[in-house]
């Protein structure tokens, strides 16, 4: 028996497979794949998490969506059901499976959220997403299942949500220093460095690995050497630390967990705390300067043409703080079902600024240099400065 995660990886493959080849047999494959949520949308999973989507610009897709066929749409649903799944149609091409019983569905809700959380570990998400150290605070067990390159850039986010200047490492060649820590005082500062072993509880921290921290701490003149690590350490190690008259400070999970709790403290809830109104302005006077692309827009709703658009007011490699802006009609037909609209951008702004418009994103650049914004439900893109179409038949 695997772990839980790959008992639940296991049956996603299996059902896949098995419908896949029903699927084929019945010639009806053509132009059709499975995706992860995770893939297609990029978002967080909450309760009742899709567990995995059929895409199909084919004969299935035909066969799902319309009334046809109802037999071999039964033996398609019976396969389903049989690997524990049923679906649920999205929009005629594409198709959302869930778990047809709660426990089952209430693990993979676990299980994407534990996903979701992973992704959040890039080098400058910390500040946006408390959720992040929520989950480790709730769970210090699954600190053992990140990869090792993320533990160590949570301990680096966490540190510097903490309140310290924070410099990660390469990943390897790093001398045993994994990450920089300097913390400002009226004293003086202090520099410290922190070494991160992701091991299993059966492998213990041993005394040569804490001796070679307090060895790079003395060469480079350091104050402090942190040494973490998801396993525990032998009385040797222990004992080797408390003579380093407080130079070595030994860490586990349980230590990490509670830093977790401190840093989310630190993460604002209400995002537009996070802008004061002259940040406002001043973004707003650099738009009517025509300067930069902070202007973004996203197509809305299904069936019906709306359009969103936003401010970015913040952003670094993969996040962005943005603010969703009021629109102006400049054009309509006399029923006032189509037109075109423009995003308000002069002092009225700061009236919407509040909880409910201002919210985060995910930052991406592709190959040609294209910056765009996701927030889960709005794809957004550098707006052209055109009045933009709109319409509202159906």
């Amino acid at each position: 028996m695997g772990s839980p995660d790959k008992v639940l990886e296991q049956r996603i493959l299996h059902a896949q497979i098995a419908l896949q080849e029903w699927a084929i047999a019945a010639d009806l494959w053509h132009d059709s794949g499975f995706q992860s949520y995770a893939e297609r949308v990029d978002g967080e999973p909450g309760k009742d998490a899709v567990v995995f989507i059929l895409h199909s610009s084919g004969d299935l897709a035909r066969l799902l969506d319309e009334d046809y066929e109802p037999r071999l749409r039964e033996q398609f649903a019976e396969i389903a059901d049989t690997h524990g799944f049923f679906y649920d149609n999205n929009d005629g091409y594409s198709f959302s499976f869930f778990a047809n019983n709660e426990p089952l569905q209430r693990a993979y809700d676990e299980y994407f959220h534990w996903k979701w959380v992973c992704s959040l570990i890039v080098e400058d998400f910390g500040d946006l997403y408390a959720e992040l150290y929520q989950y480790f605070h709730a769970h210090p067990d699954r600190l053992y299942n990140l990869h090792h390159r993320e533990f160590e850039i949570l301990l680096y986010r966490i540190f510097q949500s903490l309140g310290f200047e924070a410099e990660v490492g390469p990943g390897s060649g790093d001398g045993g220093v994994d990450v920089k820590l300097l913390q400002r005082g009226p004293l003086g500062d202090t520099l410290a460095y922190v070494q991160a072993k992701r091991y299993s509880p059966s492998r213990p921290i041993g005394l040569e690995a804490v001796a070679a921290l307090r060895g790079v701490v003395a060469n480079d003149g350091v104050e402090r050497g942190i040494f973490v690590t998801t396993s525990r350490y032998l009385p040797s190690a222990v004992t080797f630390a408390h003579r380093s008259s407080g130079v070595l400070e030994l860490k586990t999970s349980t230590d990490v967990a509670q830093w977790c709790h401190q840093a989310q403290g630190g993460v604002v809830r209400d995002k537009s705390m996070l802008v004061s109104d002259a940040n406002l302005l001043s973004v707003l006077r650099d738009v009517n300067a025509g300067n930069g692309n902070h202007v973004v827009h996203a197509r809305g709703r299904y069936n019906t043409i709306s359009n969103v658009f936003g401010l970015v007011l913040k952003e670094t490699r993969h996040a962005a703080l943005l603010m969703r802006l009021p629109k102006q009609i400049t054009g309509q037909d006399g029923h006032g079902l189509e037109g075109h609209e423009v995003p308000v951008l002069n002092d009225q702004i700061l009236t919407v600024k509040n909880f409910g418009t201002v919210f985060r994103a995910k930052r991406t650049v592709d190959d040609r240099g294209r910056v765009a914004y996701w927030d889960g439900r709005h794809h957004f893109e550098t707006w052209d400065r055109r009045p933009t179409f709109f319409s509202h038949l159906d």
